[in-house]
Formats: C-alpha cells, sequence, structure tokens
C-alpha cells in the first residue's frame, strides 16, 4: 500500500531541509575558519579580499552603492554584470560587511544543493546522494567564502535545470514553468555573463528534446524574453560608454588573455592591461581593441589555439588547484582524494545510463558548453563550477550502479552459502 501524498512531501520536505542545513553549515564553517585567518593576518575586512577579482566586485559594489554608476577598473562602468555588484552593494555600508556578504554566499550556496536534489529525484532515487555531494565539494565551499559571482551563478544555473527538466517532454506545455525557466535565464545571465552559452545551449536542448512544434515557438519566445531582458542593460551601457554592449566590456580582453602569442592557459593580464596602445582608449575602443587582436591571433595560428586548448582544459578539470599559493600536500591531497573518485563515478554513471541518452546530453551539456569555452578562453578549476550540479547527479547515478552491481553479486554467493551449508 503506497504511504499518502502528503507524508511522502513532508519527507521530501524534511530531506530538502537537511541537505540545506548540512551545505550550509559546511560552507560556514569553512568560511569562519577562513576569515578568522585572514582576519588575523589583516584586521581591516577589504584587505581580507584575497583576488583582484573580489576587491574590484567590491568596489564596483560600493560604487552602485553610492549611485557613482558600477565604476571599475580603469574607470570602466561595464566591465561586470550588475547583478552581482548590486547584491553586494547591500552590504557595503556596514562595517562588517565583507562578512556578512560571505555569510549570505554561504546561504545562497546551499540552496544549489536542494536544486540538484529535486533535479536528481526527477531522474532517480539519487536525490540525497547527489545533493550531498554539492553540499560537501570541495570548490563549491571554498568558492560560497570568496566574493565572485560563481556562487550565485551556480545556484541559479541549478534552480534553471531543475524548472526547465520537466519542458523535455512534448506533453509538458505550463506556461507557469516556462516563465520561471525565462526568469531564471535572466537572472543567470545578470549574474555572470559567460552563462549565456549555457543558457542558449538549454533553449537548444529542450527544442531537439521535445521534437514538437510547440517547444519551439516557446523556446523562440523565451529567447526573445530573455534578448528582451537584457535591453535595459544593453542601453544603459549605451547610454555610458557610448556603445550597445549586451553583456560587459570584458569580452575582449578576456578573449585575448586565452589566445595571445604568449598565452599559457593561465590568466595573465598584467602587462596586458599596462600596454601602451590602450592607455588613452575609450571603454568601447579598449573593448574592440582586445576583441580584434584576439580574432588576429585566432585566424593566423588557428593549430596553436588547438594545441593550447589542452593545457585549458587539463586546468579546468584539474583534480587539484592550479594556483600556486595553493599546493600544500594537504590541500592537493584533500581535492584529489574528492575530484578523482568523483570523476571515476561520473564516467560509471554515463555507463549505467548509456541507453539513455536525451538524459545523458541534458546532465553533461553544462560540461560540454564549459569545455567548448574553454578551448578559447583561460582555464581555471573556478570556471567548471556551473558544470559541477549536473555531473553530481551523474556521479550519484555511477555510485548507485556500484552498490547495486555489489549487491547483485553478495545474493548469488549467498545463495551458494547456503546450499553448501544444507549439503554438509
Amino acid at each position: 500500500m503506497n504511504a499518502p501524498a502528503s507524508k511522502t512531501n513532508r519527507s521530501g520536505t524534511k530531506q530538502l531541509l537537511l541537505i540545506f542545513l548540512i551545505a550550509f553549515l559546511v560552507r560556514v564553517g569553512f568560511t569562519a575558519s577562513t576569515v578568522r585567518k585572514h582576519e588575523h593576518e589583516k584586521p581591516n575586512q577589504i584587505d581580507t579580499l584575497q583576488y583582484d577579482d573580489e576587491q574590484w566586485y567590491w568596489a564596483i559594489g560600493q560604487s552602485y552603492r553610492a549611485g557613482d554608476g558600477m565604476v571599475g577598473e580603469f574607470g570602466h562602468r561595464a566591465e561586470r554584470m550588475p547583478l552581482y555588484p548590486w547584491l553586494l552593494s547591500w552590504f557595503s555600508p556596514g562595517e562588517s560587511g565583507v562578512s556578512a556578504a560571505r555569510w549570505f554566499q554561504c546561504f545562497f550556496g546551499a540552496l544549489a544543493a536542494c536544486a540538484v536534489t529535486a533535479l536528481a529525484w526527477r531522474l532517480s532515487t539519487v536525490g540525497l546522494i547527489a545533493g550531498l555531494i554539492v553540499a560537501f565539494d570541495p570548490t563549491l565551499v571554498g568558492s560560497a567564502s570568496l566574493l565572485l559571482s560563481e556562487t550565485v551563478a551556480v545556484t541559479f544555473l541549478a534552480g534553471l535545470w531543475y524548472a526547465a527538466w520537466p519542458l523535455r517532454d512534448a506533453q509538458s506545455r505550463s506556461p507557469l514553468r516556462w516563465l520561471s525557466t525565462i526568469v531564471l535565464s535572466i537572472l543567470v545571465i545578470y549574474a555572470k555573463e559567460s552563462t549565456i552559452i549555457l543558457v542558449a545551449a538549454l533553449y537548444a536542448y529542450l527544442v531537439f528534446a521535445r521534437r514538437d512544434r510547440h517547444g519551439v515557438f516557446a523556446a523562440v519566445a523565451s529567447v526573445g524574453c530573455i534578448v528582451l531582458a537584457l535591453v535595459p542593460w544593453a542601453y544603459r551601457n549605451k547610454q555610458v560608454t557610448g556603445d550597445w554592449i549586451w553583456l560587459t566590456s570584458r569580452g575582449g580582453i578576456s578573449l585575448y588573455d586565452g589566445v595571445h602569442p604568449g598565452a599559457t592557459g593561465a590568466s595573465d593580464l598584467g602587462n596586458i592591461k599596462a600596454a601602451p596602445d590602450v592607455a588613452n582608449l575609450s571603454e568601447s575602443e579598449w573593448n574592440r581593441y582586445f576583441k580584434d587582436k584576439a580574432w588576429k591571433h585566432i585566424f593566423d595560428d588557428p593549430m596553436r589555439i588547438v594545441s593550447l586548448s589542452w593545457t585549458k582544459l587539463a586546468r579546468t578539470w584539474s583534480p587539484v588547484l592550479n594556483a600556486a599559493d595553493l599546493q600544500s600536500w594537504k590541500i592537493r591531497a584533500i581535492f584529489a582524494g574528492w575530484y578523482i573518485p568523483l570523476y571515476a563515478l561520473v564516467i560509471i554513471g554515463i555507463y549505467a545510463k548509456r541507453s539513455r541518452i536525451s538524459v545523458l546530453a541534458g546532465l553533461l551539456l553544462p560540461t560540454i558548453c564549459i569545455s567548448a569555452t574553454h578551448v578559447f578562453f583561460v582555464g581555471s578549476v573556478r570556471y567548471r563550477l556551473g558544470g559541477v550540479p549536473t555531473l553530481a547527479i551523474l556521479a550519484a547515478m555511477g555510485l548507485q550502479a556500484v552498490m547495486s552491481s555489489r549487491e547483485s553479486q553478495e545474493i548469488p554467493d549467498a545463495i551458494e552459502e547456503d546450499a553448501t551449508k544444507d549439503s554438509k
């Protein structure tokens, strides 16, 4: 006899709450230990920001709060998408604003574990396992302590995949579900510009998975709504930079960073930013200059780009961190001990679900898009975070396959033992 629906719903809610609490407490614990360490070394809160991007995000958030128009590096006003600086602006007035922003990210980042759990429940019985993988993933946990847009973007992406997944079915025609997918698509793009590639791929995937007229119409209409939602931002950029910038003015230099003649696969913008050729350029000219130079280098020597792409992909999906200051044996052991088994379970999960091509395509889509993007852009562990939620589901499926295989082997062994005892 089946349990009443209300009891099933209550059980699911309790499990989601448990996953959230675990993910939140793990992030709070790591962040608290990190903050204490850095505050001991540098009492000023802003000085505890370890990376240049953190400092610039915080500066742009302060500029946003002050009404100065999101002024960033070199006085540029469109170098970051506005959602994350806007969120930081709410924390900037207080003396403990940096810490408060970190605690918020611990909360928001923990929501990704809930979204992954719920999505995994749609596919299999591995929801709790997938949620726990996201809850304890060391890169996701570590990124929650950094004032970077990745944590917010990953949670939006996890929510987007959860909202959009039922739309793979041609029978699903819920306007509310399409609307929620549109809203989450807009939010994730406004949080981090590179996610637009994943969003575009998602709608293409939905069209191919459904293969019906309604899906095509709804997907095209959704993309149209997303473009319309970007118009105010592009118009604002036209007013402050003189050019229609639909995303950010960092696209050119980011691409150049990955393909210039001295590129190694890692980011090295110090000398590039200080180049005499760009000293007196406007923000729009600065962006176009680097974009034009980048494409020239790509077309002049495409084989070098292909060769370098392997280094970038190795950096992006490395089981250990790339940063020189994070190479202690303890850190390397933690990351290698987590990601090598995780990647193995992902491969097992792919093999176990090899007959469900559409499901595999949907779960691997973020990984494929991120890998394709970083054939051109620099590679870093930080940039793979958008692919972790769906890889966690595949890893959970892989673990389930391993456990099922062991159980199926144990049953015949137990029968054989019983038969041996009976014969005696």
